[in-house]
């Protein structure tokens, strides 16, 4: 028989599974429509060109292993393997997409909005999905851990709402 003192003792995470739920069927949907281009071979000239594109290629390959078992966690209510899961995501998207990118053409810092995306997406994300793992891994504030390792992910569904309203509005 359950008490009122074992009721309390487990917090309900109720609203924080269904984010971490939609977050992750939603890079899992995405992560699958990019399996197709895992074998594409955009034949670069340079060797520092088709080395980026290999680590492209396992990128496309873990990113829906990585999604979807932060889909499988997230639906059963396990909210640290999870979070932990989508960390290693962006991680992941960070390791063999990102840092190949900044060492083939650079970073700049200006005041536009490419670079401010940039920012964000390089530096501010894996700090933010680092912190976030930290949090997870010693089961501490998992409410916090959740909603730092959704940053990314909203600030990059949030700028494709975004893009589409201006392409609706001004068209192209």
């Amino acid at each position: 028989m359950t008490t009122i003192a074992d009721i309390d003792a487990a917090p309900s995470h109720r609203w924080l599974r269904v984010l971490l739920v939609l977050i992750a069927a939603l890079e899992f949907l995405e992560a699958l429509a990019d399996v197709q281009n895992i074998f594409i071979d955009r034949h670069h000239e340079t060797a520092l060109l088709r080395f980026a594109q290999g680590l492209t290629s396992i990128q496309l390959a873990l990113s829906p292993l990585l999604a979807g078992a932060a889909l499988i966690f997230a639906a059963l209510g396990n909210i640290r393997y999870a979070v932990l899961a989508l960390a290693a995501l962006t991680l992941t998207a960070w390791v063999l997409g990102a840092l190949p990118t900044i060492a083939i053409h650079g970073m700049s810092f200006s005041l536009d909005y490419s670079s401010f995306e940039g920012i964000v997406l390089f530096i501010v994300a894996p700090l933010v999905t680092v912190a976030a793992a930290f949090l997870a891994f010693k089961d501490k504030r998992l409410s916090l851990a959740a909603l730092l390792v959704s940053l990314p992910f909203l600030f990059k569904w949030i700028v494709l709402v975004l893009f589409i309203i201006t392409v609706f509005m001004y068209g192209f």
